[in-house]
């Protein structure tokens, strides 16, 4: 009985140690702004991702979180709410906030069949310029699919980017799927760095095998 109060004790204060450390860090999606690149779906439910066993598995009883390590960890468990996710084919509405030209901001759906991004179509209500392009310029027919990323490769560029020493970090997450929505990770000027910041949003399964 002892042990289970232990237990408990400990998750209860990981809970908070999250909580305290994630309240700058981390954004609650629900608030995020959202690329309008689909209708709005449904979402396909999926079981919430729990953690088993001893919080002390996950953090040692004398550890020092500090606040990389924190968002790092807590990643992770967005990673593994995403790996429940019902179906690796699925498509998402996309928006990179960082770009020279508008057409490189412009919201777009990206198609995913196996974990592979498959295709990246404007979406309607993308705009792809602002006036500011040189005269003659030329907006390519279809966005570039080698600049977009499947799920999992966005965790990646988010992780490798907070492993590179950021001076500020904002991160949400979808609450049913896992998967980031509102990220900016901006670094110091002068930086070899250079910053990260998209929205994403209005994920959908898509189900049975790639057509």
């Amino acid at each position: 009985m002892r042990n289970r109060i232990v237990t408990h004790m400990k998750r209860t204060l990981l809970l908070a140690l999250f909580v305290g450390i994630f309240v700058i860090a981390l954004t609650a999606c629900s608030s995020d702004p959202k690329p309008t690149a689909t209708p709005q779906p449904t979402s396909t439910p999926v079981p919430v991702a729990t953690i088993e066993g001893d919080a002390s598995s996950i953090v040692p009883d004398d550890a020092v979180i500090d606040r990389k390590t924190a968002m790092l960890i807590g990643i992770n468990l967005h990673r593994e709410l995403w790996a429940t996710r019902p179906s690796s084919n699925y498509k998402f509405g996309f928006q990179w906030n960082e770009g020279e030209f508008a057409y490189e901001r412009a919201n777009v759906e990206v198609r995913v069949l196996k974990n592979i991004v498959d295709s990246v179509r404007w979406a309607d209500n993308a705009v792809k310029t602002d006036g500011t392009e040189p005269v003659d310029f030329v907006v390519p027919a279809e966005p570039n699919m080698d600049q977009y990323y499947e799920i999992d490769g966005l965790f990646k560029i988010i992780e490798q980017a907070i492993n590179d020493g950021p001076g500020s970090v904002t991160l949400g997450f979808d609450s049913v799927f896992g998967f980031p929505t509102n990220v900016v990770i901006e670094f110091a000027p002068g930086s070899e760095h250079k910053n990260i910041s998209f929205f994403a949003a209005e994920l959908v399964p898509i189900p049975g095998p790639p057509e």
